[in-house]
């Protein structure tokens, strides 16, 4: 096969999804910097730590936080934390699409994005203090599209959510643009409690340890018998 062809299909076959369908493999890992946790400042791949366990991995398109938005993170917190049995996990991530460049390398941007994010939903900024986490069962992150044309969020829509397990996807669920609200987030959540959160499994319920009862001290000698 000539060289040219080969570079031609090799490219071919690396070229991005126009946007994801159920039952195709995860695409693989991205490394966003994430904006809340002990992992706060740095990037990494929130994938990584999901392994196969059941995944809601939600891209929402551009920096610019909705309305109530604090409160719809709270309730996805809530829902991963509660469907612990079920190892269900979750991240959120911003996708900064007017960057023709990866988010490592866009220095002011990426410090005015990630200003904006903190201070809409509560994030610690300075240094010296101690960094809050409003929602510690989920990742917070922000990413550029130019690293995260395997995921990419389709026409039309503010927010889509990747519903996965065990490597594959099982559904794509949109959320059209200007309709990212309380209403269509409700709808997610009982979405992804459906279809990822599997009821059987019931939370470890550990027995209550009795306390022990004290030991009774032998009864005293009685006192020698005089003559």
């Amino acid at each position: 096969m000539p060289i040219p062809a080969m570079i031609m299909l090799a490219l071919a076959q690396s070229a991005p999804p126009a946007e994801l369908a159920a039952n195709q493999p995860i695409p693989g890992p991205f490394h966003p910097l994430i904006l809340n946790g002990n992992l706060a400042g740095r990037y990494h791949c929130p994938l990584s730590d999901f392994g196969s366990r059941p995944f809601a991995l939600v891209l929402v398109r551009g920096t610019d936080v909705p309305e109530g938005f604090k409160e719809m993170l709270a309730e996805l917190d809530a829902l991963v934390a509660k469907s612990s049995p079920a190892a269900l996990r979750s991240a959120v991530v911003f996708v900064e699409d007017k960057l023709a460049m990866p988010l490592y390398l866009a220095n002011a941007e990426r410090k005015a994005a990630r200003d904006k994010i903190d201070t809409a939903l509560g994030f610690a900024t300075e240094p010296k203090m101690e960094n809050k986490n409003p929602y510690p069962s989920i990742f917070v992150g922000l990413e550029s599209a130019e690293l995260l044309k395997s995921y990419p969020i389709p026409e039309g829509a503010a927010a889509v959510a990747i519903l996965a397990r065990e490597y594959k996807v099982k559904s794509v669920e949109k959320i059209p643009d200007g309709q990212l609200n309380a209403e269509k987030w409700k709808s997610l959540l009982e979405t992804i409690d459906a279809k990822l959160v599997d009821k059987t499994l019931a939370p470890v319920i550990r027995p209550r340890l009795k306390p022990r009862a004290p030991v009774a001290e032998p009864p005293a000698a009685p006192p020698p018998a005089t003559q």
